[in-house]
This record gives structure tokens, sequence and C-alpha cells, in this order.
């Protein structure tokens, strides 16, 4: 990581993630807004990997696409036995 500013932001917001004031998604999301925003990010080649490896440890939950989300199968039930006479009595 080239930039001393994305440090200093890092560092900032992670003490924000672990004290659960900010969460790790919005973080990313600042993170994202700031390397748009920044000449020396954007000419950062090493980045990328170091991004990834930062989701990794604050823990970003996987994005659901519109691809996974569709079922194919029907659910299946496991208890799908009727309820005896006896049992409905009680």
């Amino acid at each position: 990581m080239e930039c001393p500013r994305l440090k200093s932001l890092l560092r900032d917001w992670y003490q924000q993630v672990r004290s659960f004031t900010l969460s790790p998604v919005k973080m990313m999301e600042l993170v994202e807004r700031h390397i748009k925003q920044c000449p020396i990010c954007q000419r950062d080649e090493d980045l990328p990997l170091e991004l990834d490896q930062l989701r990794e440890i604050v823990r970003v939950p996987h994005v659901i696409t519109v691809k996974e989300e569709k079922v194919t199968e029907e659910p299946v039930y496991i208890y799908e036995e009727e309820i005896s006479e006896e049992e409905e009595e009680l």
C-alpha cells in the first residue's frame, strides 16, 4: 500500500469496526470511494491483493448475486408425516 492517506484512514476505520461503531461493509465502501478519488491508489498495482487480504481480516460477508438467489428445486420437507388421531386429541 503506497498511499499514506489510505493507511491512516484504514487504521481509523479498522478501530471503529473493532469497536462496533462501523460495519465492515461500510468500511470497504469507504475504502473503494477513497481509491476512486486518489491518484496514488489508482497507480498502486498491489492494492487489489492487499484489499482482498483486508476483506478476509474484517470478514466482509459474501455478496449474493442475483444468479445465486434463484432456487431451482422445490424445498424438501423432512417431517411430512401425517398426524395420527391420538396426537390430535392431545
